[in-house]
C-alpha cells in the first residue's frame, strides 16, 4: 500500500496542474490579445528573437524579461517553437490562431475566454446546491445565474461588445465547419434541392455550403436581432428571422418530429432528411483521451450556458426513434464533430 507520501508525490503535481489550468487558458489568450502569432508569421522564415519580438510588440523595455516568460510557458505549452538560440517561430497550434488563417481557431477562444463565459464557473457550485423550494433559481443555468437571470442570446442583444464577440466566435467556427463539410460530405448534398440551417447565426456554414453547391437553395433561420441587416451573398441564400423555441416546440424530440413533419409533406419525401452536424461521445472517430477530454469539457459549457448536452450515440438513436426516424448515419468530419443523417 502507498504511503501518504509517495500519494501526494505521485498525485499533488496534477492536482496543482488543475488548480491553476485556467492559466493555460488565459496565457494563450494573452498572446492572441497581443498578437504574437501574427508577428512571428510576419517575421518570415527567420525565427524572431525575443528583443526583435519585444519592439514589434511596442511594449516597454522594462516588460522584456516578462515576455520571455510568458513564452517559455507557451513553448511548453505546444504554441511556439524555440531554437537553441532563444529565438521563436511558429507551431502547429499557433498557425491555427493567425488572423489570416482560413482555419484559424482564435475568435472561439477569444469567446471562450471571455469574462461573460468564464463568470458562469464561478456560480457552479451554488447552481447545484439551489434546492426544490429556489425553484426558479433551480431552473436556471450556471450562465443565467451569473448575468442576473438572463440567458446567452439575451445578454448579447443587450451587449454589442459581446454580441459581436459571440459572432465573431461562432462564425469563424461555422465558415472552418462549411469548409470541412463541402469537403469531405459531398455525397450528403447530392439530391438535395433546399436546406434550412436552422440556429444559423450569420449564416457563415450557409455561405460556404451555397458556394460549393449552387444548385441547393440555402435558408439561414436564427433570432431576429441576429440575422437583423443581412444581405444574401449569393443568389441561392436567403435569411429568416424567428425563434424556434417559440415556433417549435422547446424538446429536441418534438423538434425532431416537426423535422419529420417538414420532410415528408407535400410528397417531398424522396431524398428528405435531417441533417445534423453535433458531436458524439464517446464515438469511435474521437474517442482517444485528448478529444474524450475535449468533449466531456464542451458537455459542460452545454450544461453552464446552454441548456444543451452532449449526446452518446445510443442517446442520439433513442431520441431518433422516439421522434418517429427510421434510420440515420454518422460520418465523421473531423475537429471533433461529426454528421448525423436522420431518415424519415
Amino acid at each position: 500500500m502507498e504511503s501518504a507520501m509517495e500519494l501526494a508525490d505521485e498525485c499533488l503535481p496534477r492536482i496543482w496542474e488543475h488548480t491553476s489550468g485556467y492559466i493555460s487558458t488565459m496565457a494563450v489568450k494573452c498572446a492572441v490579445e497581443l498578437e504574437i502569432p501574427d508577428l512571428v508569421h510576419r517575421h518570415g522564415a527567420r525565427p524572431i528573437t525575443l528583443l526583435e519580438l519585444a519592439s514589434s510588440l511596442t511594449i516597454p523595455a522594462v516588460k522584456a524579461p516578462f515576455l520571455s516568460r510568458l513564452m517559455r510557458a507557451l513553448v511548453h505549452l505546444g504554441y511556439f517553437l524555440e531554437d537553441d538560440q532563444g529565438r521563436y517561430s511558429l507551431a502547429p497550434l499557433s498557425r491555427l490562431l493567425l488572423k489570416e488563417n482560413p482555419l484559424s481557431a482564435r475568435s472561439a477562444l477569444l469567446l471562450g475566454s471571455d469574462p461573460v463565459m468564464m463568470d458562469p464557473w464561478r456560480q457552479m457550485s451554488t447552481w447545484f446546491r439551489a434546492g426544490v423550494e429556489e425553484e426558479e433559481e433551480q431552473q436556471q443555468t450556471p450562465f443565467a445565474l451569473s448575468h442576473g437571470g438572463r440567458k446567452l442570446y439575451q445578454v448579447a442583444a443587450e451587449d454589442p461588445r459581446f454580441a459581436r464577440l459571440l459572432n465573431e466566435g461562432v462564425g469563424s467556427d461555422s465558415e472552418l465547419f462549411g469548409r470541412v463539410l463541402a469537403g469531405k460530405c459531398q455525397k450528403a448534398f447530392q439530391g438535395l434541392t433546399s436546406l434550412v440551417d436552422v440556429g444559423g447565426n450569420t449564416g457563415n456554414t450557409a455561405r460556404v455550403l451555397a458556394d460549393a453547391f449552387p444548385a441547393i437553395e440555402f435558408t439561414v433561420f436564427d433570432l431576429p436581432h441576429v440575422v437583423a441587416g443581412l444581405k444574401p451573398t449569393q443568389e441561392n441564400l436567403c435569411y429568416v428571422g424567428g425563434n424556434m423555441f417559440e415556433e417549435i416546440p422547446a424538446p429536441a424530440d418534438a423538434l425532431l418530429k416537426q423535422c419529420k413533419k417538414a420532410v415528408t409533406s407535400g410528397g417531398k419525401a424522396a431524398g428528405g432528411k435531417v441533417m445534423i452536424a453535433d458531436h458524439v461521445l464517446g464515438h469511435e472517430s474521437c474517442n482517444d483521451h485528448s478529444s474524450t477530454t475535449a468533449l466531456l469539457y464542451t458537455d459542460l459549457v452545454m450544461m453552464s450556458c446552454f441548456e444543451g448536452a452532449i449526446r452518446s450515440e445510443q442517446q442520439w438513436s433513442k431520441l431518433f426513434t422516439e421522434a418517429g426516424f427510421s434510420n440515420y448515419t454518422i460520418t465523421p468530419v473531423g475537429g471533433l464533430r461529426v454528421l448525423i443523417e436522420v431518415y424519415p
